[in-house]
């Protein structure tokens, strides 16, 4: 059972958490070269690579920026799941996994 939750972990949620951290660091980076100007809405590609990664990323964000309001235009939310997202990748998971650790008996 164990090696079992290694391997999932290793193979399957390791990365898909990871796809995930370069998601917001994606999305981040789109945010800002939309509001400095450096990209225009206006342009057809930049409104659909902003429409999936907004497809993608605010079902995961509006949960906590109900419960988090902006500090002026900072929004913590992206940084908050970002934190909970390496939290889970690099603790929890781990933590969870490392108790199924067959005991020696003694």
């Amino acid at each position: 059972m164990h090696s079992l939750l290694v391997a999932i972990y290793l193979y399957f949620l390791s990365p898909l958490l990871t796809l995930l951290l370069f998601l917001i660091f994606a999305y981040v980076i789109m945010s800002w070269l939309i509001a400095f100007g450096v990209v225009s809405m206006h342009n057809q590609t930049v409104r659909q690579i902003q429409s999936a990664l907004d497809s993608v990323m605010l079902p995961m964000l509006r949960p906590i920026q109900r419960h988090v309001p902006p500090l002026g235009q900072l929004d913590l939310s992206v940084f908050l799941l970002a934190l909970g997202i390496m939290f889970t990748k690099d603790w929890l998971l781990p933590t969870i996994i490392g108790f199924t650790r067959p005991s020696l008996g003694y």
